[in-house]
């Protein structure tokens, strides 16, 4: 090292170091692969002294002064100058790895490697009675009893189960005796016992005969799967089916309309010429979500003779069996619409609604809100710039309108203008130039639809409107945004047909960004950043959800200029913050298991990650209702304390498991707990907290819910109330 020092005195060592700034007067590359002529690391590679051991610090890499000359070319470590040993030092963040999904395990950061896959989540209990899973959609373990059949009654054998026979989805505890099939349906011990059941219109020599229109009870328990359709349920173990028969008097053609509604269960309705003959289908209506449980629909068109009265078969499907409410219409005859295409688009005339029906229509268009129906097509021109909106509405309630406003050419996805849908989606934009435009429905479920089209006199938009001129927003102070008056501008890629505002936010330091949206209740929002194009392939992060508030977080964004986006499905007003720090490295939290441990937090907060699962549980937390007595999960706890009233923001979104967040007064450890001020972590977005403290000791415990425990981050945000 001595001779080092001669030779950096004599300037005999003349190569840079880094990327930025000041050349280095070591004389080489402060990054991990130091070069071994400097012999900082005694030859092992491993940048620590001579005397490296196992113990040493990987953290560490070659020579610096400053930041700017510490670049590792690995993207999830925290790079720096560590000032103390005038070492670069590279810290690995799990945080800026994670994919957001759960049962993949949480990504880590390794120092030489980047971000390398997580340990996926092992479910398993060890019980031969339950069936273990990951459920991405809960973010959680299920253990689901035995069921090998399907029928939702577990295997008999197994605690809870009354299923006597789990291989045969056709008999358990929940379905009723059959009669005169030799089977114990019910798991009774008793074969062919009184009272049974003997399935009604279970095949054609026995339809449910139907001469007018209205709704009729059917049921297929009991009954067997005879008539497969193009769209039934023939796939399911459990499936079953039952026939109507609709007579039609000798007459003028008319329509048959029919509705299949269970409470929940998969159902599928089906209209042929000839019953038992697949081949003379007319029509046929899968599975789609209703208000209140699951429905299918199907409509057949001008059909029956003006000679002699004709039966239509109607399939009836649902899988286990269960009762069927079906609808019956015989309406007047219609052709199908037309406009099904651009090509093809009907007129409408602003103002006056329009009556459609979205039930045979073929899909044709993409569109950015996705639906698995078709779409009626309709065209309207501007004589000169306007405000337009659309509206739409069920009139059966049966399914959730889709529209989408297209310009001139119409077809292709890039020529959606936006798009929006839901219970009574409205669709805006401000001053349209003049010109052609297209506006297509679809539906979530087949259903009556009315459109309208309003055309005003143009107005601008809100300064905040755009990503072109966006007012500035003030990072960690609270705004409210008013998005009644706006209209769908931009897309970051995670929220499609919502209504948006845009800021710019400036960051003069790389910065650990973390924003906030508030939504009202019922609402859908999304809040992202952008570089200022405010494009998908630009955004650097951006989340949607139901549960307020959202949150996006990203860390060590370089200096510059960026756009934060606040998204609402319903055109809700919102509150949106943005809490900026100047970039941080991850801190490690390995024990802090008790009092005699607690780690403590700068009061400048910080960003923290640990793991709960190898901590022993010490302390009760007053939000866990999961039914637990006495200290409950694994903990570990850290320690806060406050010279003067602060807002303080706690985040643990990307933590491993259900959290729960509990935030304790001192001054004495563990202290007691804060009004309000314990979080339960469900799903991606886990704890989160947003309190005003008062001066003194605070006390934050990590603890999981229902026992759980596993590795978990903490963002902790201290700012001016």
């Amino acid at each position: 090292m001595k001779q080092l020092w001669i030779a950096l005195a004599m300037g005999s060592v003349a190569v840079g170091c880094g990327t930025t700034s000041a050349p280095n007067p070591f004389g080489v590359d402060g990054g991990a692969d130091a070069a071994p002529d400097a012999d900082t690391d005694g030859g092992t590679g491993g940048g620590g002294p001579a005397d490296a051991g196992p113990d040493a610090d990987t953290e560490l890499g070659g020579p610096c002064l400053d930041d700017g000359q510490c670049n590792d070319a690995i993207d999830c470590t925290f790079d720096s100058c560590d000032l103390t040993l005038k070492r670069c030092r590279f810290v690995p963040d799990d945080a800026k790895c994670q994919n957001a999904l759960y049962c993949d395990g949480v990504e880590r950061c390794d120092h030489k490697l980047g971000c390398v896959p997580g340990v996926p989540v092992g479910c398993g209990d060890n019980s031969p009675c339950t069936i273990d899973s990951c459920d991405e959609a809960t973010q959680s373990c299920k253990h689901a009893p035995r069921d090998v059949d399907g029928d939702g009654d577990p295997d008999g054998h197994c605690p809870g189960g009354h299923d006597c026979d789990d291989n045969d989805p056709t008999v358990s505890s929940l379905l009723p005796e059959i009669c005169g099939n030799q089977k114990d349906d019910n798991c009774n011990g008793v074969i062919d016992e009184t009272p049974c059941a003997s399935a009604s219109h279970d095949t054609c020599l026995d339809p449910l005969s139907i001469s007018a229109s209205g709704t009729y009870a059917m049921d297929t328990t009991g009954a067997k799967l005879d008539y497969p359709t193009t769209c039934g349920l023939g796939s399911q173990p459990t499936a079953r089916d039952v026939v109507a028969a609709v007579l039609l008097p000798a007459g003028p053609p008319v329509d048959l309309e029919v509705k299949a509604a269970t409470l929940g269960y998969p159902v599928a309705v089906a209209i042929a010429g000839q019953c038992g003959d697949p081949s003379t289908e007319l029509a046929c209506g899968r599975t789609t979500s209703g208000p209140v449980g699951t429905l299918a629909k199907a409509r057949v068109r001008g059909i029956g003779d003006p000679t002699k009265a004709t039966a239509y078969p109607v399939y009836v499907a649902t899988a286990p069996g269960a009762k069927v409410a079906l609808d019956v219409h015989i309406l007047p005859a219609t052709t199908k619409a037309v406009n099904e295409t651009c090509g093809t688009a009907a007129p409408v005339t602003p103002g006056v609604p329009v009556a459609l029906e979205i039930i045979d229509a073929v899909k044709d268009l993409a569109s950015a809100c996705v639906t698995q129906l078709g779409e009626l097509v309709y065209t309207f021109d501007l004589a000169s710039p306007s405000d337009v909106d659309v509206y739409a509405s069920s009139t059966d309630g049966d399914g959730a309108p889709v529209i989408s406003l297209r310009d001139a050419a119409c077809a292709m996805a890039g020529d959606e203008l936006a798009c929006a849908q839901g219970a009574a989606p409205h669709l805006f934009r401000h001053a349209l130039p003049a010109g052609t435009y297209y506006v297509s429905v679809s539906a979530s479920a087949p259903t009556g639809v009315t459109l309208t089209v309003d055309v005003k006199s143009p107005t601008v938009g809100a300064p905040d409107e755009t990503c072109v001129g966006s007012p500035v927003l003030v990072p960690n102070k609270t705004l409210p945004v008013t998005l009644s008056n706006h209209q769908d501008d931009i897309n970051l890629g995670c929220l499609a047909g919502a209504v948006d505002a845009a800021y710019e936010l400036d960051l003069a330091a790389a910065s650990d960004v973390l924003l906030v949206q508030r939504i009202a209740q019922g609402d859908l929002g999304a809040v992202g950043l952008a570089r200022p194009a405010c494009t998908a392939a630009t955004a650097l992060v951006c989340v949607a959800g139901g549960q307020s508030p959202v949150r996006a977080s990203k860390r060590n964004v370089p200096p510059g200029q960026y756009r934060v986006v606040a998204e609402s499905q319903l055109a809700e007003d919102v509150q949106l913050t943005a809490f900026v720090r100047d970039a941080v490295p991850p801190t490690l939290v390995p024990f802090a298991d008790a009092c005699a441990d607690v780690h403590v937090i700068p009061s400048t907060g910080g960003f923290f990650q640990g793991n709960t699962a190898n901590a022993t549980p010490n302390f009760s937390a007053g939000c866990d209702q999961g039914g637990v007595q006495g200290p409950g999960a694994p903990d570990q706890l850290l320690q806060l304390t406050l010279a003067a009233t602060k807002r303080v923001v706690l985040d643990m979104s990307g933590s491993g498991y259900n959290t729960i967040l509990d935030v304790r007064a001192g001054p004495g450890c563990p202290g007691t707990e804060v009004p309000a001020a314990c979080a339960v972590g469900y799903g991606q977005g886990r704890s989160y907290l947003d309190l005003t403290l008062g001066a003194g000791t605070y006390y934050l415990q990590i603890d999981g819910y229902e026992l759980d425990s596993g590795p978990w981050f903490l963002d902790v945000r201290v700012v001016d109330p």
